[in-house]
């Protein structure tokens, strides 16, 4: 019995929405009730806020997006909330990198930032594309800058993972293993998504056609 793709996709989302809802709990109960914002609100409370605030937008406006019922139904409202989700991945892009810039762990500087640039450059390049007409790229581009919109479900979920499993116990060092958990959280996501939208569909035989002369 063959199951049909709208099965697959169904479970595929409910999956994403689920964890993020799950991760997303975790993260506010994490940083509003045990670790803390910040001595001040100025410190670092109103950039947690405002990263938050914005990032859930695109989060939440994302599998709508993708929808294809959707989408062909109420194009209007198709694109209102596709200005939305750029505006926050964009608010949300560059209130990471200030976050970035200021956290306390050295190790994770470098990769946070690299990620909140890839993310504001995969939003912009998506929209850059639909103004441009070019659907294919800015679907191509909204499923990267969205695999990035999930970067801290990815980053919680490997967490969890590799504290049960000890998956990275060969590193000795603490402050290394949460670095490489930290580039493992973006580089995993992003060059699987490429390997199933861009790799492999290049490796596709491409079908000949004679040309009547």
């Amino acid at each position: 019995m063959t199951i049909p793709k709208k099965i697959y996709v169904k479970t595929f989302w409910i999956t994403i929405i689920l964890l993020s809802a799950y991760y997303l709990y975790r993260a506010i109960l994490f940083r509003f009730y045990k670790e803390g914002l910040g001595a001040s609100f100025w410190d670092k409370q109103f950039w947690f806020v405002a990263h938050i605030v914005t990032a859930i937008i695109p989060l939440t406006l994302g599998p709508f997006q993708f929808w294809n019922w959707f989408r062909k139904h109420h194009i209007q409202w198709h694109r209102r909330l596709g200005n939305l989700y750029i505006g926050g991945c964009l608010f949300g892009g560059l209130t990471a990198l200030y976050l970035a810039y200021t956290q306390p762990y050295q190790g994770s500087i470098v990769p946070v930032i690299i990620l909140a640039l890839l993310w504001l450059f995969m939003t912009i390049a998506a929209w850059v594309a639909v103004i441009n007409r070019n659907i294919q790229g800015h679907r191509l581009f909204m499923i990267r800058s969205y695999t990035l919109t999930l970067v801290f479900v990815f980053l919680r979920l490997s967490g969890d993972m590799i504290d049960r499993f000890q998956l990275l116990s060969f590193i000795d060092n603490g402050d290394v293993r949460d670095t490489t958990q930290e580039w493992l959280s973006w580089v995993i996501p992003v060059l699987t998504v490429e390997l199933f939208i861009s790799w492999l569909p290049s490796l596709k035989k491409i079908k000949s056609s004679k040309v009547n002369r």
